[in-house]
């Protein structure tokens, strides 16, 4: 059974995730397959972002029929080409009037930073937290870096914290990226470490490139070069060749059978075998 497409697929690999989207688009969910394919997208998939695109004109049929998800869906591609952003926030404000989860908080989102409407961080802030308490990590970690800034509210550690840890349990790699940062901060490099890789599994590169320094160096963890090489290469996931230097430099004192299980483990084996022997 496919899994619903509202939980955010932690650690799922791209290549299912554009699976759930083909499968839900062969049924005629157009609503399912363009929320798979942003999930996708938000992973850093330009092919994602192609085909979601691909989906407007049935998205923009149910939408005119009424499909108040399909509503956030139109908004959302609106909102990635930068274009009709009045009327994405129309769209969006009939989507949050109708309580949905996902139109309280891209609303907020256009809010927070007057993105084609007035900014009203204030308004933004009351609308991550309905979305928030009502389970959208991303949400989640919009009010919890509002509260971290200041903005549309007073600075409150507390409630920085709180919201931080909401998302980053739901498995929102941003902020378990950011989680990782603050156990780093108070030297609780083990728990660093796990927020990190945590990030890491869905396609975040800074915590990718923070777990693999980490396992090469026995930041956290005994030293363990094949996940450091697995990290260093999975970077290029996301375009980022910044780890590719550093996993030449360990794959010299590496055996052959270490650097190839790096390879599968990060899902780049040819790239793998490119360093033997360099």
């Amino acid at each position: 059974m496919m899994p619903s497409w509202r939980t955010f697929p932690e650690g799922v690999p791209i290549p299912e995730i554009l699976d759930h989207a083909e499968e839900a688009a062969r049924g005629g969910d157009w609503v399912a397959a363009g929320n798979w394919y942003f999930h996708a997208k938000r992973r850093g998939s330009a092919e994602a972002r192609d085909r979601v695109h691909n989906l407007r004109p049935q998205l923009e049929e149910a939408a005119s029929l009424g499909d108040t998800d399909a509503k956030v869906l139109v908004a959302a591609l609106l909102l990635d080409r930068g274009e009709g952003l009045g009327r994405a926030a129309d769209l969006l404000e009939e989507a949050a009037q109708a309580g949905a989860v996902e139109g309280l908080r891209e609303l907020g989102f256009m809010l927070n930073d007057g993105i084609g409407v007035p900014a009203d961080p204030v308004r933004a802030n009351d609308l991550f937290r309905r979305a928030a308490e009502a389970g959208d990590g991303y949400a989640a970690f919009n009010l919890a870096v509002n509260f971290y800034r200041g903005h549309g509210t007073g600075k409150n550690a507390r409630e920085f914290t709180k919201w931080l840890q909401v998302a980053a349990d739901l498995g929102i790699p941003e902020a378990c990226a950011v989680l990782g940062d603050q156990f780093a901060i108070k030297g609780r490099e083990e728990e660093a470490l796990r927020w990190y890789v945590r990030a890491a599994k869905s396609s975040h590169a800074p915590a990718m490139l923070a777990a693999a320094l980490r396992y090469r160096d026995g930041v956290g963890t005994a030293a363990d070069p094949v996940q450091a090489v697995r990290w260093f290469l999975s970077m290029l996931d996301r375009g980022n060749g910044d780890g590719i230097h550093d996993a030449i430099q360990l794959a010299r004192s590496m055996t052959l059978d270490q650097v190839r299980e790096a390879g599968r483990l990060s899902g780049h084996p040819d790239e793998a075998e490119s360093l033997i022997g360099r």
